[in-house]
């Protein structure tokens, strides 16, 4: 059991620049889902920051982490959390679907699933 917790925050609603990433990355780019390399259901997923921890990234910590971000344009928390930088694309099911999405996985665990051998059966569901 993982006992997940998010801070009270504002209903989030989709930024420009979030709005402006997925679509490239989707329609543009055509990205594939990084785990199955499907294009069915295709989602972005916030994966070094999520919004709901905005308030308490030490952005002094994120600079240090990831020094290839163009941090001379950065000016506030949306310039990372919501740019190509800090997505990733995914299908709805490695992003949201029970036992394979990302928000319900530990990381080692979920990422299993990227590496895994045609024969691993990796859930339940997915037994013939």
């Amino acid at each position: 059991m993982i006992d997940i917790f998010y801070p009270d925050h504002a209903p989030r609603t989709e930024s420009a620049l979030f709005k402006k990433t997925k679509h490239h990355l989707i329609k543009v780019l055509d990205s594939a889902c990084w785990v199955c390399g499907s294009k069915d259901k295709r989602e972005v997923h916030h994966f070094h920051a999520e919004w709901a921890d905005s308030e308490g990234i030490d952005w002094d910590k994120m600079r240090e982490l990831h020094p290839n971000f163009p941090w001379s344009s950065f000016n506030e928390a949306s310039d990372f959390i919501d740019s190509e930088y800090n997505m990733m694309v995914l299908c709805e099911k490695h992003h949201r679907g029970k036992d394979h999405g990302i928000h319900l996985l530990p990381y080692p665990i979920w990422v299993m699933q990227r590496n895994q051998l045609p024969t691993f059966v990796f859930s339940p569901d997915e037994v013939k």
